[in-house]
């Protein structure tokens, strides 16, 4: 059974990348050159709701939930935290990180992504919540065509991508760890219900903030 709804639930996920893949981003970054301050404000929407991700992942230990998933709450929560500075470091480190590039306020959808996770949180609990964590932590097989690209656009060298290189290898065991848990923890239709939506839509929330990064640098004749 819980083999069976987790194909359910990483074929919802595929649906909802093929769309983002379909989506302005991709086109923008995939078909011309990616300047300096698109990267910019993608590293920036990053920084944004990273900086909570462990913090929300903490307030779903609120609803009440078996020992073994409030452990794993609590785990994830503590490695969570401080992966902004990363992003933060990879800006500053190419001398992309401006005077108060921090402290600007986020996308719409970079802050209703933020909303909806503190929602889901202090609502339905740690359960729900993993369906953020199902493809989150397995994003780096979706966006390598992208990342790449900027990469070579920007002549980024492995040191310079600290957010999206080195932590890469402790996000696929996360991976392994969330797949664990959803196939403990995930047993009744109501919180299966309760993983696929929230998947859905963070997923969508994630699509939309990428396209409003695309259209604020709309790509000129290269």
């Amino acid at each position: 059974m819980a083999n069976v709804f987790e194909q359910r639930l990483q074929e919802a996920v595929e649906a909802e990348w093929v769309e983002i893949k379909q989506g302005p981003f991709w086109k923008r970054v995939l078909d011309h050159t990616v300047t300096p301050d698109l990267y910019r404000d993608l590293m920036l929407q990053i920084y944004h709701y990273s900086r909570h991700n462990s913090v929300n992942q903490a307030v779903a230990a609120f609803v009440p939930a078996p020992e073994g998933l409030l452990r794993f709450v609590y785990r994830h929560a503590a490695e969570e935290l401080g992966h902004e500075r990363m992003a933060a470091h990879d800006l500053k480190v190419v001398g992309l990180l401006r005077d108060g590039d921090l402290e600007r306020p986020p996308l719409p959808a970079t802050e209703a992504l933020i909303g909806y996770l503190y929602s889901v949180s202090l609502r339905y609990g740690a359960v729900a919540r993993l369906g953020y964590s199902f493809w989150a932590e397995g994003i780096y097989a979706h966006i390598q065509a992208p990342f790449a690209k900027i990469c070579s656009d920007l002549k980024l060298g492995p040191r310079d991508v600290s957010f999206f290189g080195a932590h890469v290898q402790a996000d696929e065991d996360h991976l392994e760890q969330v797949r664990a848990a959803i196939a403990a923890y995930a047993t009744t239709p109501l919180h299966q219900e309760q993983v696929l939506r929230v998947a859905r839509t963070t997923l969508s929330l994630t699509g939309t903030l990428l396209a409003q990064v695309a259209r604020l640098h709309p790509a000129t004749a290269d």
